[in-house]
């Protein structure tokens, strides 16, 4: 409550939030002003002990920050230097995967689409850490019942890809089965 002239006024503190409706396999979620998009959605997504979820998002941020895929000089893919690009920036559609690394932490691949206020539009791979909601982030996770994903580095591809598999089998046999076929 805030007192203003006298008057008692109820002032309505957002914080992050979400729910979950186990039966349909959806959290449907908010992030607010300041949170980071990855560690924000990462924290909701946590509070779920769910193995795997397919995430979409919209919204608005003070940054962007992002890196795209490249070839160097010899044509070997990798990824660009950190992109950052000031604000205000409109979230117009982020989309990736949440799973499992293979320490068995949440790892959250996530790629965006942003415009600016120029209407100039760009995106690419986003990091945590750099991408502060301005006003709101509306976010959903399409939860992957019964279907575990893990993130490792495959060195055949010189990059992070995620392995699916059905079934809720214990972490080790997945990077088990991995560690066979690399």
């Amino acid at each position: 409550m805030d007192k203003q002239g006298g008057l008692t006024v109820m002032v309505e503190k957002t914080n992050n939030h979400s729910v979950y409706d186990e039966e349909n396999g959806m959290i449907f979620g908010s992030l607010t002003k300041g949170s980071d998009i990855m560690e924000g959605i990462i924290q909701e997504y946590e509070k779920y002990d769910v193995q795997s979820g397919v995430v979409t998002c919209i919204g608005s941020l003070s940054q962007a920050a992002y890196v795209y895929l490249q070839n160097d000089e010899v044509g070997k893919l990798s990824y660009s230097d950190l992109f950052i690009e000031e604000g205000p920036i409109e979230l117009v559609k982020g989309s990736g995967f949440l799973c499992r690394n293979e320490d068995g932490q949440t790892d959250f691949h996530l790629h965006a689409i942003f415009g600016d206020q120029h209407g100039k539009i760009f995106g690419g791979h986003i990091f945590p850490g750099h991408n502060p909601t301005l006003i709101t982030v509306e976010f959903s996770i399409q939860v992957g019942k019964g279907i575990e994903a893990v993130r490792t580095f495959k060195p055949q591809l010189g990059f992070q890809t995620i392995t699916f598999q059905k079934g809720e089998s214990e972490l080790g046999d997945i990077r088990k089965r991995l560690s066979e076929n690399i």
